[in-house]
């Protein structure tokens, strides 16, 4: 039998079947475990191993997890909230909250979604690394590209639920509270600009002979190399600071902390490698812009 190959069509149905077969799960959990952080913890475990199964053994493509990453935070959100409030229509200070998760997450649904037309044709990210590591491809794989995101967007996520069980939950948003949020607000619109930004050079250096070998320097990009990445970090940092004011314990701050450090000493190094080898031009883009943190000339 063939496989379908559209994105939309097999996010679609495995997603679906993981989403019903998590469900399942909880019910077998709730009897068991009566923390709902735990739960959520457990349940994605076996929704990760089962991608990296339908992933590397039916449609060999690792492309398959790359929904995990936007899906679980909005997941989490909603699942507190249902597991600690499921009378009660979101408070107040959680729907602000809420609705840039949502922001965040749908805006890499789609992208993820969008980003191929045929769910087969791995990034070429993953491509290198199955090179790279030959036959013990897949226990990196699994390692790496699997159990190590899992833990790192579940750490960042694990704020929401503090959040939601904070006492004064029901009370007005503070000062604090909106600083906060408006920095997350920061990170989410900081990423989905740079993305589309982006997202409109490619198409135009398609389609132009002219621009063929040049890269991106205008816009947000002329202040960053890797806005795009900025723009995520500050959200998760964001997250773990608004958790942190509703008594969520440091340890969550593994998770902004982790995404950080992977970011910066994994997909910014490839990324950068990639373009000096692809654009000849990157290598004076590199001298004059900072590699993530804007500093406008100040440092020279």
């Amino acid at each position: 039998m063939k496989l379908p190959s559209s994105p939309l069509i097999v996010y679609s149905f495995i997603y679906s079947i993981l989403l019903l077969l998590s469900t399942i799960l909880h019910f077998v959990l709730l009897s068991l475990i009566s923390s709902p952080l735990l739960r959520i913890y457990i349940i994605d475990f076996i929704v990760t191993c089962l991608l990296f199964l339908i992933g590397n053994f039916i449609f060999l493509s690792n492309n398959i997890y790359d929904l995990h990453w936007p899906l679980i935070p909005l997941i989490s959100s909603i699942y507190f909230h249902l597991t600690l409030n499921s009378i009660e229509f979101l408070p107040f200070k959680c729907l602000p909250l809420f609705l840039l998760i949502f922001l965040w997450s749908s805006h890499l649904i789609w992208q993820t979604i969008s980003s191929s037309d045929n769910i087969k044709h791995e990034d070429w990210r993953y491509q290198m690394m199955r090179k790279q590591y030959g036959n013990n491809f897949l226990i990196f794989a699994f390692f790496a590209l699997h159990l190590l995101p899992m833990f790192e967007v579940l750490l960042g996520s694990s704020s929401i639920y503090y959040i939601y069980t904070y006492n004064n939950i029901h009370k007005n948003l503070t000062i604090g509270d909106i600083l906060l949020l408006l920095i997350i607000l920061l990170g989410v619109l900081l990423e989905n600009y740079a993305d589309k930004q982006l997202a409109e050079f490619r198409c135009h250096r398609k389609k132009s002979r002219e621009h063929k070998f040049s890269v991106l320097s205008t816009g947000l990009w002329k202040y960053s190399r890797h806005p795009n990445y900025l723009g995520e970090i500050i959200f998760w940092w964001g997250l773990f600071f608004l958790g942190y004011s509703h008594n969520a314990p440091l340890w969550c701050a593994l998770g902004p902390l982790l995404i950080t450090l992977m970011m910066y000493f994994g997909s910014i190094p490839m990324s950068e490698e990639r373009l000096y080898r692809k654009y000849p031009e990157y290598k004076f883009v590199q001298r004059r812009v900072s590699i993530l943190i804007p500093t406008f000339g100040l440092l020279g």
